[in-house]
């Protein structure tokens, strides 16, 4: 039989998980949020994701020898379920319901990260700014976010000049509200169709 899961609890600050110091294993967020960031050669850091209540980390370092540097800090309180890479194991392989879970965490991720390929392969700055836009609204759970516009420059391989005419582009179609370094977004589905 497979020993109980840990939980563990972390101020804000704190830092949750790193992939290059932690064993293998899962983490499921029970309450809080935190930010999952990736460091650039230059020591800069990317915010790759927003994690909240129900949401989960570090399935790759289970299921993948191959590593990606990445690490987890709580942007509030927070209460994290862990998971080892055996329990993982067992459960997977002692229940179907189980298996079946794990199949659509992978199939949701990898829509989640379809969504961020598209920010990188449209040919048009406004189509990539929409995707991005897009995948920054989903990742969120929001429709208004504060909007950097050199870091989006960085993110969609674009200049900021560039960016500030498809946000003024995409503001004059009616999808978003750009005003005080917040973007609005006004018309999901008219965004989610330029991005088709």
């Amino acid at each position: 039989a497979s020993c109980p899961p840990d939980v563990a609890s972390y101020k804000r600050g704190e830092m949750i998980y790193s992939s290059s110091i932690d064993a293998k294993k899962v983490g499921i967020i029970l309450e809080g949020k935190c930010e999952v960031r990736r460091e650039k050669n230059d020591g800069s850091k990317v915010v790759l994701n927003v994690l909240s209540e129900g949401d989960s980390f570090g399935i790759l370092s289970v299921l993948s020898s191959e590593e990606f540097p990445t690490s987890i800090i709580a942007l509030k309180n927070s209460c994290v379920l862990y998971f080892t890479a055996e329990q993982i194991d067992y459960f997977v392989n002692n229940s179907s319901q189980a298996s079946k879970n794990l199949i659509n965490f992978l199939a949701n991720r990898i829509v989640f990260l379809n969504k961020k390929i598209a920010t990188f392969s449209g040919t048009r700055v406004e189509d990539r700014l929409a995707a991005f836009i897009l995948c920054e609204g989903q990742m969120r759970g929001t429709n208004e976010f504060p909007f950097n516009c050199q870091k989006t420059a960085e993110e969609i391989n674009a200049g900021r000049a560039s960016v500030y005419r498809a946000l003024e582009s995409l503001e004059k179609m009616g999808l978003i509200k750009f005003d005080n370094k917040k973007i609005y977004i006004t018309d999901l589905k008219g965004l989610e169709r330029i991005t088709k």
